[in-house]
């Protein structure tokens, strides 16, 4: 009988210290959350001038507080702070990762973008200029080809007496007509070899303002995304030797409230931003 007593005694005490360790890591999860959305809010906040819509999410952001320093006062009571402490630097960090990976997979995606318009640019334009190569190909064959013909109808001239010379061939006689239609053609050959150039400089223009404006895209996502990552992975950095505090302007006001040196605060916002709950905390400890 003893024997039972004591393994149901230890069933209960491990039942138990199993429970207090999910409630602290449960706690923990909570409270990363509850101060990663506090922040976002206190981001929004900061956009607008004072008035009604201000002060209606400052109370949004003041309730946020409120549940962070409930669970503080929960985690107290069941004695599982530590735990609660290692699982809200865990789920920060997790979400700093997954905020740096979404902003890599933007860079990534972007880049592929700007390498896929290049490619296309590259071959439209290459097969502009082989199509212009093969129409100055084909004029110059033409020019060749009456060229030969003029030349076979003109023949070879003839020494007659007295130094004269004589036309040798059947069409002695048009030889200026030849030369005529010879030009002529030169001429037309030229312009189409111009047309064929201008248009593979306006389709090379072309591609060239595609691959400007994927690469101003992707710089505009690639910049957003580092500017999320940056605000949800930073780390905590204090004022000092003159440097402005990390804070939000609804936590300055709080400090000045309540008679608090915001550039002594530790944040737990995003990027160690300091928040209003970190304010009302440090007031908290000063009293």
């Amino acid at each position: 009988m003893a024997d039972q007593q004591q393994n149901q005694q230890q069933n209960e005490q491990q039942a138990l210290q199993e429970a207090q360790e999910f409630y602290g890591q449960s706690l923990g999860r909570l409270k990363a959350q509850i101060q990663s959305y506090r922040s976002q809010l206190e981001e929004y906040s900061e956009q607008l001038p004072e008035g009604d819509a201000k002060a209606q999410i400052q109370e949004m952001v003041d309730s946020y507080s409120e549940l962070d320093e409930a669970m503080d006062r929960a985690a107290q009571d069941e004695g599982v702070e530590a735990t609660m402490n290692q699982a809200l630097e865990q789920t920060q960090q997790s979400i700093a990762g997954a905020t740096a990976g979404a902003a890599q997979q933007v860079q990534d995606t972007a880049g592929q973008a700007v390498g896929q318009v290049q490619d296309v640019a590259g071959q439209a334009t290459q097969q502009v200029q082989d199509t212009a190569g093969q129409v100055t190909d084909q004029a110059g064959q033409a020019v060749r080809g009456v060229q030969d013909t003029a030349g076979g109808l003109l023949g070879g001239g003839q020494q007659q007496g007295g130094g004269q010379q004589q036309g040798g061939g059947p069409l002695g006689g048009v030889t200026d007509q030849v030369g005529q239609v010879t030009r002529g053609v030169q001429d037309t050959a030229g312009q189409v070899t111009d047309q064929a150039q201008q248009v593979a400089g306006q389709a090379t223009d072309q591609a060239g303002q595609l691959v400007d404006q994927a690469q101003d895209t992707a710089g505009q996502a690639v910049q957003q995304a580092q500017d999320t990552a940056g605000q949800a992975a930073g780390q905590a950095q204090q004022a000092g030797g003159g440097e402005e505090p990390n804070a939000t302007d609804a936590a300055r006001q709080r400090a000045d409230e309540l008679g608090v040196d915001i550039s002594q605060v530790q944040g737990t916002g995003a990027g160690g931003r300091v928040t209003v709950r970190d304010v009302i905390d440090a007031a908290n400890q000063q009293q």
